[in-house]
């Protein structure tokens, strides 16, 4: 009886063995055709953002894609930037089969002279080499090597260069943990704008007074340079000329009928004018919105600044004559930038003293306060500076008004014109006088927007209907940010040295300019350049830039003080080689016990 019961459980364990394996290669034959992950990490590292899976879904050629980032001496910092390139590619292709894509080592069997040659010919697609040191072996002096920074992508007859490799200008993360999280970001601007090439036309318009080249360059570097295949950006002084923001030709000399072609422009940005916009360019901007175009409005409502009070400590302020000449306009569009300054002790600025002390100074805002919405993703705080509130005008006008920033409740509306004196910040303010409640400072405008010259010509535009007068807009949209100096980057003419660097943003330090947001008095640095830029991307439709680029990934580092004391070097080593061990342990004396009870049941 026991012999036939062993016999019978010997068969039994064969059929089960032989089961299992039948069922582990099924599994393994399907899973082939299947590419199923789940990303369990909290902010999705290993997720591909929508619309970087949605344009490669719909790529109608093929796509290809040409790795250098690897050597055989790769320093093992820069490895998990390589993993994770190999992943994304390889996410790209399981997306698409257009897709395709090739890891090249161009240093694989060349000698010195070849190697110095390919370096020169990266270096001209714009791929620069960089270099970095490696220890060998302990006690061996450090060899440099280089590496070719980023990848090759070629989609039907064009062809474009993705750097990889990126310094965080604003040096919250180290080179290598920045390219990490910027990889997706880089990959798919180059993608992106070989798809869809429409570059958007943007101009900084001049001649009232508005912020000048060397203020406004740090924005202008990043799209002009980093972003150049998305925009092209130059500026513009319209003195009156009907033809200067709009493509308008002469149809017929014999009859001088008027072609009126299309905007020049998609995009205008009106940087903190100072001096009074006359109505004929008024007009001309608000036919260049009337005929679909968009405005990023950076309006002062006050004379008020920071440099007044670097020569003296109380000085008087006045509206600014720019946004008085354009109130009337601007209410037509739905707002209202009103004539005050907000004094924000909820969330404001450090300002330092020249005997070496520091103090609060409530018209200088640090906002902190901003709404669900995706120009505003990873935005966390924007230096503004003599800021004003934004009323939302025009009822049921059809338009879609969305605050984007505000001031926190503990603010202080100053009328003006009033005395701005820097005892404002050194006072103890009046509690009472600081709850007027959080106000309005940036306002995103959509939709089909009425003319402010409907039936109100000026007199010298009153035969103006040959050139294509409209009344009222199809969709479009603007924006209203009632404080210049969001834009403005701090420029030193005494460090200006203009020469060929190889990083953008070094060689604008280098020349004298600064980081947007940048604040060199407290040497801090603001969310400006990203939250202005998103801006931008918003109103140019270039949404996709706005998710990537605000994709942050949270890097895990070691404690080194930890690490290196005794006592932790004790507690891990116990963790990663005794707990294994201990579990191992565990489930093989469960496992016997099971056996053990399962058999002394059968046979006796």
């Amino acid at each position: 009886m026991k012999k036939s019961s062993s016999s019978q459980y010997k068969k039994s364990a064969i059929i089960a063995i032989f089961a299992s394996l039948a069922v582990i290669i099924v599994l393994n034959v399907i899973s082939s055709y299947f590419n199923a992950k789940s990303d369990l990490t909290q902010d999705k590292r290993y997720t591909l953002s929508k619309s970087t899976v949605n344009l490669i879904k719909n790529i109608d050629d093929d796509l290809y894609i040409k790795f250098y980032l690897c050597d055989e001496n790769m320093p093992v910092e820069y490895e998990p930037i390589v993993e994770r390139a190999k992943d994304i590619m390889e996410e790209f292709k399981d997306l698409s089969p257009k897709v395709k894509f090739e890891i090249i080592n161009p240093f694989d069997g060349k000698n010195d002279d070849e190697k110095k040659s390919i370096l020169s010919e990266f270096a001209r697609k714009g791929l620069t080499p960089m270099s970095v040191s490696k220890q060998l072996r302990a006690g061996e002096k450090s060899s440099t090597q280089y590496l070719i920074p980023g990848a090759v992508i070629s989609y039907k007859s064009n062809e474009r260069v993705a750097t990889l490799i990126e310094e965080d200008y604003r040096h919250y993360y180290s080179t290598e943990d920045f390219s990490y999280m910027r990889l997706e970001y880089n990959f798919m601007r180059v993608i992106g704008a070989l798809v869809n090439p429409h570059k958007s036309q943007v101009a900084f318009i001049d001649g009232h007074g508005e912020l000048d080249v060397w203020h406004t360059a740090w924005v202008t570097a990043q799209m002009g340079v980093k972003l150049e295949d998305y925009y092209h950006v130059t500026r513009d002084s319209i003195h009156g000329r009907l033809n200067s923001l709009r493509k308008i030709a002469i149809a017929d000399t014999a009859e001088m009928t008027i072609k009126d072609l299309r905007n020049k422009y998609d995009l205008l940005v009106i940087a903190q004018p100072t001096q009074w916009v006359s109505d004929t360019d008024r007009y001309i901007i608000d036919q260049h919105i009337m005929h679909g175009g968009r405005v990023l409005w950076l309006l002062d409502a006050t004379n008020a600044s920071l440099d007044s009070l670097e020569r003296i400590t109380t000085f008087y302020s006045e509206p600014n004559l720019a946004c008085r000449s354009l109130s009337s306009q601007l209410f037509t569009y739905g707002v209202r930038i009103n004539p005050n300054l907000l004094m924000d002790i909820g969330s404001c600025q450090v300002i330092p003293m020249n005997n070496g002390q520091t103090f609060a100074f409530p018209y200088s805002v640090n906002l902190t306060h901003f709404t669900q919405h995706p120009i505003n993703n990873k935005i966390e705080q924007v230096r503004a500076n003599f800021v004003s509130s934004i009323d939302l005008v025009g009822g049921n006008d059809g338009l879609k008004k969305t605050v984007l920033a505000t001031t926190t409740a503990q603010t202080k509306v100053k009328t003006i014109p009033n005395w701005v004196s820097l005892m404002e910040g050194i006072n103890k303010p009046n509690m009472e006088e600081y709850s007027k409640g959080e106000q309005p400072v940036a306002v995103l405008v959509e939709g089909s927007f009425k003319s402010a010259f409907a039936g109100l010509l000026p007199l010298e535009l009153e035969n103006e209907a040959q050139f294509n007068n409209r009344n009222v807009s199809p969709n479009t949209k603007q924006i209203f940010i009632s404080d210049g100096d969001m834009i403005r980057n701090f420029f030193s003419p005494q460090q200006a040295k203009f020469e060929d660097y190889t990083n953008m943003e070094n060689s604008l330090i280098m020349s004298g300019i600064y980081p947007t947001g940048y604040d060199i008095r407290a040497n801090w640095m603001y969310d400006n350049a990203e939250f202005i830029l998103n801006c931008i991307d918003y109103l140019c439709d270039n949404n996709n830039l706005i998710d990537l680029r605000s994709k942050v990934i949270r890097i895990g580092k070691l404690d080194e003080k930890k690490m290196n004391s005794k006592k932790s070097k004790t507690t891990y080593a116990i963790i990663n080689i005794g707990l294994p061990v201990l579990l191992l342990i565990l489930l093989g004396v469960t496992l016997y016990l099971i056996r053990k009870r399962r058999y002394s049941r059968r046979f006796f």
